[in-house]
């Protein structure tokens, strides 16, 4: 069956949630009704982070959830999860490709419609394109491309766009009529003090605009 992106695309934090674990975000997102959570961890030590992704793995394959790894193929590997998001300065989609299994997602992040077009031709599912808006999320981002940026992507890529960056609940509706085919959300999940609730009305509202 050919991948398909959900409206909603969950980033996991531990930093921002308060939670313990990527494990207890995961089932609070899936409680929520996520189809697709990407745990993002640049801080754990890697023995502890995958012992937790184990945990992860299993969970999500019990439910029929996708789950990608950011950044690391080697834990992809170790934890057997879905896939993997690799950025600007990470393994190269060829080489991810290379060494994970053919049914293994690799998504690719860009900055720029040069980026965009560049990725056309690399051996990926989909790719994430901003920031959108302006973030805090991360420590040292990209400049801001806007909702025009996020159209003029759109229509120049060949794989499925994740909108991300500053994406809050009430910005959903503008991001999805842009043309992205999924909209990344970290804050406005992560700070929530029920985030299977707010990932509810997340999707309610996504659905609302599909």
């Amino acid at each position: 069956m050919a991948f398909q992106l959900p409206p909603i695309y969950p980033i996991t934090d531990k930093r921002l949630s308060g939670r313990q674990s990527h494990l207890a975000i995961v089932r609070e997102l899936v409680r929520g009704g996520a189809v697709l959570v990407q745990v993002r961890d640049k801080e754990t030590p890697a023995a502890e982070l995958l012992t937790d992704l184990c945990r992860c793995a299993e969970y999500c394959g019990k439910h029929g959830v996708l789950l990608l790894v950011n950044d690391r193929c080697d834990l992809v590997l170790s934890c057997g999860a879905g896939g993997v998001h690799l950025g600007q300065d990470d393994l190269p989609p060829a080489a991810a490709r290379a060494v994970l299994p053919r049914n293994r997602v690799i998504g690719f992040s860009t900055h720029t419609l040069a980026q965009v077009r560049r990725s056309n031709s690399l051996p990926i599912d989909y790719i994430g394109f901003g920031p959108v808006y302006a973030t805090k999320t991360k420590g040292k981002t990209s400049p801001v491309v806007g909702i025009t940026g996020l159209q003029r992507a759109c229509e120049e890529s060949r794989r499925p766009v994740v909108a991300i960056g500053g994406i809050g609940q009430e910005r959903i509706a503008e991001v999805l009529r842009a043309g992205a085919s999924s909209v990344a959300v970290i804050s406005a999940l992560m700070k929530a003090e029920n985030i299977a609730r707010r990932m509810q009305e997340l999707l309610d509202d996504a659905r609302v605009r599909l």
